[in-house]
C-alpha cells in the first residue's frame, strides 16, 4: 500500500489487515500526533501507524506501511 493512500485514511475507523494475515480494527493513527506525547511508545518511533478505540486506547501493534496488506474504511 503506498503512504499517501493510507494517510488519507488517518483519524477514520478503519480494518488493517497486515502482511502476517492479522486484522485489526479501529481509528487510524500515526505516531508524533500530540494526543499521545505522554506515552513514549507511541510518540518517538518515526512513521509508524497504530490503531485505537473509541477512548483513545491503542488496540493494536505499531506498523509501517510497508506491512500492510490491505486497508478499508469502515462506515
Amino acid at each position: 500500500m503506498k503512504r499517501e493512500k493510507l494517510e488519507q485514511m488517518l483519524g477514520k475507523k478503519v480494518e488493517v489487515t497486515l502482511v502476517d494475515k492479522v486484522k485489526y480494527t479501529g481509528i487510524l493513527r500515526k505516531t508524533r500526533d500530540e494526543a499521545f506525547r505522554d506515552n513514549p511508545n507511541l510518540f518517538y518511533p518515526l512513521r509508524y501507524y497504530f490503531l485505537t478505540d473509541e477512548a483513545n486506547q491503542c488496540n493494536s501493534a505499531l506498523f509501517r506501511v510497508s506491512y500492510v496488506w490491505k486497508c478499508k474504511v469502515i462506515k
